[in-house]
């Protein structure tokens, strides 16, 4: 084959590659990000603050809510005897 030849076909086929890349997003990449969003939002303590942002920093909190967030945490998410398990990777049939 010719190189001139070559060198056409290589950018015909960069051209087809590239031509596949190109159209409508899918639903997927439309609504990438919404549930991120969406669980800011779910999670914010007083949704009014989107429009009026402060940069002062909140003063206090709500006692009880604190406590029991706390409580919640102590009890269900710092479990510690989970995370001392041994992890074993084989790279083999072998065991």
């Amino acid at each position: 084959m010719n190189p001139s030849n070559k060198l056409y076909a290589a950018f015909g086929a960069a051209a087809l590659v590239l031509a596949g890349c190109s159209g409508e997003p899918t639903q997927t990449q439309t609504n990438f990000g919404v549930s991120v969003r969406q669980m800011i939002q779910a999670q914010t303590a007083d949704p009014s603050t989107f429009g009026n942002t402060s940069s002062e920093p909140i003063d206090g909190s709500d006692g009880s809510r604190t406590e029991a967030v706390l409580e919640a945490y102590r009890t269900d998410v710092a479990k510690p005897e989970t995370v001392n398990d041994n992890v074993v990777i084989s790279l083999d049939n072998a065991r």
